[in-house]
């Protein structure tokens, strides 16, 4: 495995993998590491910004009545990092090593320090902004999805009214959600509509509370608990449907290949499928073309599913005109349970 950075330090704050993200990390036995390190969340309610329930997203059913073993994980990221790093052999991670390009023929990865590596097969999991992508599908950009997101990390202990769930307020044009990472803290995003990056409001909290200001507790709390120099502004991105993943024997893993908003906290557990299949269309048809071929085949259409009603999920919450959101959030609270369990059960149900 080559790592662009010299060094693996943590990135980012929370991450909520879902129950089929951790059905796969089953598959690599660290599915009970990485659930000891974080919280398990039996469901993820959607709310106005006065509190009225939406839509309740429940995991327990539906992971009880499949026989799963594990719910949604909400989880640090740095914490999950070091529990993936810690299942692999030191000799089998290289940092420092930027891919600058690939040559499908050979296949050939090069090096921003100008070494080449010939392996058997390239597996092209660099994210969004891919560099192996350019080679697969080289028109293909990265999409602005109208959202800025600001998230940070709060101390839970003063936050008397945070639960063991996720929670998500939808506002109009502005939406906050939260959940637990552990016991001692709290992750929360914040996401605000804009036409540009660049017009979105300042990432402090006196900015963001100003924006949320008419958003029931905890939101003003957790807002007002964050240090500014913490808070991690960024775009919300996505991509637009590839007509294929590989090419000869490179092929593209989770982001890469379909990076999608974070909408149904399905990201990473897609990525994770992806790894689940692909290692086992390897050990079925060896370090061939026709592998890559058999994962792509197994995993396209599903994981590009899931995109498509991630950016539709996403274009809801983005609702502006009051009579809109009114509409909006009416249809959700009418939505019969059963539909809402069918939903989660085809999202969480995996082929392995």
């Amino acid at each position: 495995m080559y790592e662009a950075t010299d060094e693996l330090r943590p990135v980012g704050f929370g991450i909520g993998i879902a129950p089929n993200g951790m059905q796969a990390l089953d598959q690599l036995d660290v599915a009970d590491a990485v659930e000891e390190r974080g919280v398990a969340v039996d469901r993820i309610e959607l709310r106005t910004k006065g509190g009225q329930l939406l839509m309740p997203m429940d995991f327990r059913t539906p992971v009880d009545r499949h026989g799963l073993d594990h719910i949604m994980v909400a989880v640090h990221r740095a914490d999950l990092q070091s529990v993936l790093r810690n299942q692999m052999s030191p000799d089998r991670l290289q940092l420092g090593m930027e891919c600058v390009g690939v040559d499908a023929k050979q296949p050939a990865i090069q090096f921003a320090d100008g070494s080449e590596k010939t392996p058997d097969l390239v597996i092209g999991a660099d994210g969004v902004n891919s560099i192996i992508r350019k080679n697969i599908s080289p028109s293909s950009r990265s999409r602005y999805a109208g959202e800025v997101v600001y998230r940070g990390l709060v101390d839970a202990t003063p936050l008397t009214d945070i639960t063991q769930i996720g929670a998500e307020f939808w506002g109009r044009g502005v939406r906050f959600g939260y959940f637990p990472v552990d016991d001692e803290r709290v992750y929360w995003f914040a996401s605000v509509v804009a036409k540009s990056p660049d017009i979105a409001p300042e990432a402090t909290s006196a900015k963001l509370a100003e924006q949320y200001r008419n958003f029931t507790d905890p939101v003003p709390n957790l807002i007002a608990a964050t240090d500014d120099d913490t808070i991690i502004q960024t775009p919300l991105t996505d991509l637009p449907l590839l007509d294929h993943w590989t090419n000869s024997c490179v092929t593209l893993l989770g982001d890469a290949a379909h990076a999608m908003t974070p909408n149904l906290a399905q990201g990473s557990a897609q990525a994770m499928e992806d790894a689940v299949v692909l290692a086992e269309s390897i050990g079925t048809h060896g370090a061939t073309h026709r592998a890559l071929s058999a994962y792509e085949t197994r995993r396209k259409d599903r994981a590009e599913t899931i995109l498509r009603q991630s950016r539709i999920q996403g274009r809801l919450a983005q609702v502006e005109y009051p009579i809109l959101a009114k509409i909006r959030n009416t249809a959700f609270r009418h939505t019969p349970s059963l539909l809402l369990q069918k939903q989660t059960e085809s999202m969480i149900a995996v082929d392995f």
